[in-house]
């Protein structure tokens, strides 16, 4: 039997994820600035592309 998924309230998720993410960037794993960079090159790749017909 499949193990049941623990339920989170949205508030307890958002902490749950903040606390990841403080860690990785405290164990040198992610680079706020880094991760910008990258996002903002996706999202102009995405908004430059001409759209499909």
């Amino acid at each position: 039997m499949p193990k049941q998924k623990r339920q989170e309230t949205q508030k307890e998720q958002s902490e749950r994820f903040r606390k990841t993410v403080q860690d990785l960037i405290d164990a040198g794993e992610l680079s706020p600035t880094e991760a910008e960079e990258r996002f903002e090159r996706a999202m102009k790749r995405i908004t430059d592309r001409p759209p499909e017909e």
